[in-house]
């Protein structure tokens, strides 16, 4: 389960990545816009060096693709004899982490310019999906530590259930002078058995989920989410399951022995 859920986290973190990378600043101009404001603006442009890139579309340029694209599913479109559409400016920043918290600043920079209309780079969505994920990863830790618990708990108690039922057996080995650690060591193994058993069950489920999303939606994936492939848990993670995995296998296990032996010590 705690697998599935890293798998969604991956693909909706490598999603907004993919899409961050993207974004562009819109600075839609007003129709009566001076030169001076214009040169102005251009101006704030070339002094911000994390401006990669500044296109201008003018309104017949806007308004000639936008044609292109509706006129075809729109005879409303067709029949217009007016251009509603303003003049704008695509601004693309230099790619860094710090690229969206750069396009807000200059932003802020450019509302208070005169002769802009508006400004779109989709912050409102941005903001709700980042929300999203952080809401995403508290509750993915959150989960993770509720179902460590349980598994230790549930390893823990089948030891428990092996070392009851060779009781006779344990007890005969304290009579002959054996050491507790000689004791817990197979029984750790067993543990840490039930653990690598677990983790690999958890990667096989995981990987056959995503390659069967992969052959049946891959598809209308590419469609949604601008051509990014569907991805598989990172190195990171894999590793830290597989640790993860071990650790609760050997711990659940040395609870149950420990627990098992301080018992018989006091009788």
């Amino acid at each position: 389960m705690l697998g599935l859920f890293f798998l969604l986290f991956v693909n909706l973190n490598t999603f907004l990545s993919t899409w961050d990378k993207h974004v562009q600043l819109i600075v839609y101009l007003e129709n009566g816009i001076s030169k001076v404001n214009k040169n102005k603006l251009e101006g704030l442009f070339k002094s911000n060096e994390k401006i990669d890139s500044v296109v201008f579309i003018s309104r017949n340029q806007a308004w000639e693709g936008f044609k292109n694209t509706f006129s075809e599913k729109s005879k409303f479109v067709a029949s217009m004899d007016f251009n509603p559409l303003p003049a704008s400016y695509t601004l693309k920043f230099t790619e860094g982490s710090d690229r969206l918290k750069n396009i807000k600043e200059f932003s802020e920079v450019l509302k208070k310019q005169e002769g802009i209309e508006s400004l779109e780079y989709g912050e409102k969505w941005i903001s709700r999906f980042e929300k999203f994920m952080i809401f995403f990863k508290i509750f993915i830790i959150t989960f993770g530590v509720i179902l460590f618990s349980g598994m230790i708990l549930i390893i823990s108690n089948t030891t428990k259930l092996s070392i009851y039922s060779r009781k006779d057996e344990i007890e005969l080995m304290l009579l002959l002078g054996a050491t507790h650690q000689f004791i817990k060591v197979p029984l750790l193994f067993e543990g840490l058995l039930q653990g690598i058993i677990g983790v690999l069950f958890a990667l096989v489920t995981v990987k056959l989920v995503h390659i069967y999303i992969g052959f049946q939606f891959q598809g209308s994936l590419e469609s949604i989410f601008r051509g990014i492939d569907l991805q598989y848990l990172t190195d990171p993670l894999l590793w830290s399951i597989a640790i993860a995995g071990l650790f609760i296998g050997m711990f659940g296990s040395l609870m149950s022995i420990n627990q098992f032996l301080n018992t018989r010590n006091r009788e």
